[in-house]
């Protein structure tokens, strides 16, 4: 046996994985607004197709150690879910909306209405997990596609009834929330045949979040007052008469405007502060081969392309849009890394069999990006 018989390829070292963005040939304006005119001039039915190439653009611009995601999703499959949900659910849902508006007595109504909300929420839990499901099961690198295992149904359950206790609790359940609705994703999503995990847990989130919670009252209280204040009511002088409101001018409904709009900066800008931290927190958390990821999000640059996103959508008329979801998922790409090293090679095809259609419900409910 001879020296080059005799030898074995060696396996390749695992490497630490470099992540990065590179801008596609053409861009997204030119493509934002060819959409944009096109989705005129069809009807709105070029949308899924356009959809499509924003996503195709996007994730080609996505770079694993140089090499670039792909998209294999078609407008065709978007476009046929889209039908079945409008004809056996958005339909039927709307019908009986109608029906009910005509034949069932006030009390009864609103019980109808309890019922119609709590289903579009569990309906929307549904569109979420599958338009989730779809996308990674469109999503291939080197070859090997992701994927998201486990029932729709069950996250949907989970969506609901924690949306249920939102109210209740005050708002306190929410970072609580997040998270179980994170690990019950990430604990099912796949790249092949290597599932991520999520160790997060709740504690870290509420150490921010009071601080939002206590300001987001602070601040509603303070801007009832000073609309109180700037309105002004002239008191009765009869004890069995109310107070009256004051004429609006002009220049109280500026001052009402510039304190809403304040309230909602300041507010904005402590949210920002708490998601910056939870987004952190959930990359550090979140792990492939027992390797985790870093993400450097910071409140001032959030509330930059929350605010600049928010304006190129407004004065564009919606035009932009391919633009700004393009600038949001640059924002996590430039900024995540991966603390370790990751086999490539340990990895296979996932099994997991292909959904047929596109993510009708998402696209019904408006609850899922991209």
């Amino acid at each position: 046996m001879t020296l080059a018989a005799s030898t074995v390829s060696p396996t390749p070292e695992p490497s630490i994985p470099r992540i990065s963005w590179v801008p596609p040939p053409g861009g997204f304006a030119g493509l934002s607004f060819l959409n944009g005119v096109l989705r005129i001039l069809t009807l709105g039915v070029y949308h899924f197709w356009g959809k499509t190439e924003v996503r195709q653009r996007i994730w080609s611009a996505v770079r694993i150690d140089g090499e670039p995601l792909e998209y294999r999703g078609t407008g065709g499959e978007l476009l046929r879910g889209f039908l079945i949900v409008f004809f056996l659910i958005l339909l039927p849902m709307g019908l009986a909306g109608f029906a009910s508006s005509l034949f069932l007595p006030v009390t009864a109504q609103g019980v109808y209405t309890l019922v119609f909300w709590g289903l579009v929420f569990l309906l929307s839990g549904i569109g979420i997990h599958r338009a989730r499901r779809y996308r990674l099961s469109r999503t291939r690198w080197r070859g090997i596609r992701g994927g998201l295992s486990g029932r729709s149904r069950g996250f949907a359950w989970t969506y609901l009834w924690t949306m249920l206790l939102v109210p209740v609790t005050l708002g306190w359940i929410l970072p609580w929330r997040a998270v179980r609705l994170q690990r019950a994703l990430f604990n099912e999503t796949s790249f092949g045949d290597n599932g991520f995990t999520f160790t997060g847990v709740a504690g870290p989130l509420y150490r921010r979040f009071w601080l939002v919670w206590i300001s987001g009252l602070v601040l509603f209280i303070s801007a009832s007052v000073a609309f109180v204040a700037i309105i002004g009511f002239d008191m009765p002088r009869s004890g069995a008469n109310t107070p009256t409101m004051r004429a609006l001018t002009g220049g109280k409904i500026a001052a009402l405007t510039a304190v809403v709009l304040g309230a909602l900066l300041i507010f904005a800008m402590i949210r920002a502060w708490y998601s910056s931290r939870m987004l952190n927190y959930f990359a550090a958390h979140t792990k492939l081969q027992g390797t985790g990821f870093t993400l450097q999000a910071t409140a001032p640059s959030l509330v930059w392309l929350a605010a600049s996103n928010y304006l190129i959508r407004l004065l564009s008329l919606g035009f932009l849009s391919a633009v700004t979801e393009a600038r949001s998922m640059r924002y996590i790409v430039d900024r995540l890394s991966c603390e370790g090293a990751i086999a490539w090679s340990q990895i296979g095809q996932n099994p997991d069999v292909l959904l047929r259609r596109g993510e009708g419900l998402a696209e019904a409910f408006d609850v899922d990006a991209f």
